[in-house]
C-alpha cells in the first residue's frame, strides 16, 4: 500500500505543494500584471487631463496588487486635486500603518500628506508632515515646500532658514526678512532696520526693504534720513516711483523745502523720460504755482501718448481756453477707444485683427 512507503507520500506531497507554488506565484503574477496595466492606464488618463477614468484605473490597479504603494500614493494625488481631500489624506494615512516601509517611501508618504493638509487650509499638520518628510529624506522639493507652508503661517525666520538650506532663490529670502522686520516697527525701528539692510544684502535691488527703512526712519522722525531712502528708489527705479512719491512730497512739505520735488523730478526725467507717473507729478506741481504753459509743454515733451498723458493735455488746454485742441485731442482719444479690438480670452493680447489663435500665449481664442 501507498501508506506502506514513506517516501513516495512525501514525493505526492512536494508534487502538491510546488503545483500549489506555481498556481500561487502564476496568479500574484496575473495579478500584479493586471494591476501594472491598469496603473499605466490610469498615468495614461492622468496625461489626457481624464481625471475621472484615471481614479477608476488606479483604484483598480490599487486592488489589484496591494503590495505595492505607488497606485495608492497616485490615487490619493489624483483625488487631492479633484477637492476630495478627506479621501485623499486616508489613502494616504492608510499607508503608514504598512509594515517594512522604507525610509524614503514613507518620506513620500508624508509628502503627500503635507499637500493634502496643505491644501484644504491646515497648515499646521501640513508642517508636521513635510518636517517628518524632510527627516526621512531631506531634499529641495520638501524645503520649499516647508518655506511655502510656513509662509502661510508667517514664520518669516522659519521661511527663511528653510530656503537658506538649500541655497534658496535670494529674492525671495530678501522679501522674507522685510516680513519678519514689520514685527518691529513700531517698538524697535532699529532693530527693523538692522534685518531690512540684511535683505538688502540679499538682494541689492529689494526696493521694499528700501521703502521700509525709510518708513523705519520716519517713524523715529529721522525725515532726512528716510528721504535718502525714498529718493533712492524715486530715481534709481523710477517705474515704481509711485510707491514713494506721497511720502516724499510730504516730507519736503514738512521741511518747507517746496521747490525740491519739482528739482527732483526734473532730475529723474533726464535718464527716465518716458516716466509718466513723474511727468504728470511735474506737470501738476506747475499747475499748482499757476504755469499752464510750462505744465502743458512738460507733458508734450514726453516720448511715448499714454491715455493719463492725454487727458492732461485735454485738460491744460481746457485750463488755456484752447477749446479747439481740446476738442481734437478729445475726438483723436474716442478714435482711439472706438477702434475694435479682439482680445484674448487667457492672457489678454489685443490686435486690431482677427486671430485664431493667440501669437502671444498660443491658446485657441473662442470668441463666444
Amino acid at each position: 500500500m501507498i501508506t506502506e512507503h514513506p517516501t513516495i507520500i512525501l514525493l505526492i506531497f512536494l508534487v502538491i505543494l510546488a503545483i500549489a507554488g506555481w498556481y500561487h506565484y502564476r496568479t500574484r503574477m496575473k495579478r500584479h500584471l493586471l494591476g501594472e496595466d491598469e496603473f499605466i492606464r490610469g498615468l495614461m488618463a492622468i496625461i489626457e487631463n481624464d481625471f475621472d477614468s484615471a481614479i477608476k484605473f488606479l483604484k483598480s490597479a490599487a486592488t489589484k496588487d496591494t503590495s505595492n504603494i505607488k497606485e495608492y500614493l497616485l490615487l490619493g494625488d489624483i483625488l487631492r486635486q479633484h477637492g476630495d481631500y478627506e479621501v485623499a489624506k486616508s489613502v494616504h494615512l492608510s499607508l503608514l500603518t504598512r509594515a517594512f516601509l522604507k525610509p524614503d517611501e514613507k518620506a513620500r508618504i508624508h509628502k503627500s500628506l503635507a499637500l493634502d493638509f496643505a491644501a484644504e487650509g491646515n497648515f499646521k499638520k501640513a508642517l508636521e508632515h513635510i518636517s517628518q518628510a524632510v527627516n526621512l529624506k531631506p531634499d529641495r522639493w520638501s524645503y520649499e515646500f516647508m518655506a511655502e507652508v510656513y509662509e502661510n503661517l508667517q514664520m518669516w525666520d522659519e521661511a527663511f532658514s528653510a530656503l537658506a538650506k538649500i541655497g534658496g532663490d535670494k529674492r525671495v529670502m530678501a522679501l522674507y526678512k522685510v516680513k519678519s522686520a514689520e514685527k518691529f516697527f513700531e517698538d524697535d525701528p532699529h532693530k527693523a532696520r538692522v534685518i531690512l539692510k540684511e535683505a538688502l544684502k540679499l538682494d541689492p535691488d529689494c526696493v521694499p526693504a528700501m521703502i521700509a527703512i525709510g518708513d523705519a526712519y520716519y517713524s523715529e522722525e529721522r525725515n532726512r534720513d528716510a528721504l535718502q531712502w525714498w529718493e533712492k528708489v524715486a530715481v534709481e527705479y523710477p517705474q515704481l516711483a509711485p510707491l514713494v512719491l506721497d511720502k516724499i512730497e510730504g516730507v519736503y512739505y514738512e521741511l518747507g523745502e517746496f521747490d525740491r520735488a519739482r528739482i527732483l523730478y526734473r532730475e529723474i526725467l533726464k535718464t527716465a523720460p518716458e516716466s509718466e507717473h513723474i511727468r504728470l507729478r511735474l506737470a501738476q506741481i506747475y499747475e499748482k504755482m499757476g504755469e499752464i504753459d510750462s505744465a502743458l509743454q512738460d507733458i508734450n515733451e514726453a516720448p511715448n501718448d499714454t491715455e493719463a498723458l492725454a487727458l492732461a493735455k485735454i485738460r491744460y488746454n481746457l485750463m488755456k481756453n484752447q477749446t479747439d485742441r481740446a476738442l481734437q485731442l478729445l475726438e483723436d482719444q474716442l478714435a482711439e477707444k472706438s477702434k475694435f479690438k479682439v482680445v484674448c480670452r487667457h492672457c489678454g493680447y489685443k490686435s486690431g485683427e482677427l486671430f485664431l489663435k493667440c501669437p502671444q500665449c498660443e491658446n485657441w481664442n473662442i470668441l463666444v
